[in-house]
């Protein structure tokens, strides 16, 4: 069976806004932003120290826990993003981006089940955001090729199904519709979403390359 060795899914803007704190003046908010700028300028063991700074002053601002456990991210300090990223969705469990953000650290880092336990929650808070039910999507088919249960390529081709009707033009869309019809043996369909997402893709990218290699070979066995 075709396997794909990366899980390519859609991102949003990873930063927590700053109308998601609580806090709306004073010390801890002076130091969220200050934290936003180290952020921005990728200088991300200083951004982590004013987000701790401003968690430290008030442990409900939401805001500074998300992003705080990006940096830990972007830092390869695993353990202490997955402990901030629970936290934040602690602090805030109805928030879009804990969730959302959880979510895709989940699936990155292959805890599919709990990926997809997070995007579920994130779709009932923006049910119209068309890049859930694309991650989701993806994560289903990664589940169906790890269990060959076909209700889970059921499942994703729902979310993809209501994705297209959202008028997404994503490259990640295509590149798992062109996955799915794949795995359902319609190799020409296929071939021409690969094409469809390799055109939204930069070229040269690892993401436009993968499409480029998968269109070749589909190519090739369609002679």
């Amino acid at each position: 069976m075709f396997r794909v060795a990366s899980l390519i899914f859609c991102t949003l803007s990873l930063f927590a806004p700053l109308n998601a704190a609580k806090n709306n003046g004073g010390e801890a908010l002076l130091a969220f932003k200050k934290g936003l700028e180290y952020h921005n300028q990728k200088n991300y063991p200083v951004a982590a120290q004013f987000y701790r700074k401003a968690l430290l002053l008030d442990g409900a601002l939401v805001s500074a826990a998300i992003n705080l456990a990006i940096t830990y991210e972007k830092l390869n300090e695993t353990n202490a993003a997955r402990q901030m990223y629970n936290e934040a969705v602690r602090i805030a469990p109805k928030s879009f981006y804990a969730l959302y953000n959880r979510a895709q650290f989940f699936q990155k880092q292959g805890e599919l089940d709990k990926a997809q336990s997070d995007y579920a929650s994130a779709i009932g808070l923006r049910p119209e955001d068309a890049s859930l039910y694309i991650n989701l999507a993806a994560l289903e088919i990664k589940l169906f090729e790890n269990t060959h249960k076909i209700s889970f390529l059921n499942a994703a081709e729902n979310n993809l199904k209501i994705a297209a009707k959202l008028k997404t033009e994503s490259a990640a869309f295509y590149f798992n519709k062109a996955r799915l019809l794949e795995l359902k043996n319609s190799r020409a369909l296929a071939r021409s979403y690969y094409e469809e997402a390799m055109r939204r893709y930069t070229i040269g990218s690892l993401e436009y390359k993968i499409c480029a290699s998968q269109s070749i070979r589909l190519g090739k066995q369609l002679e």
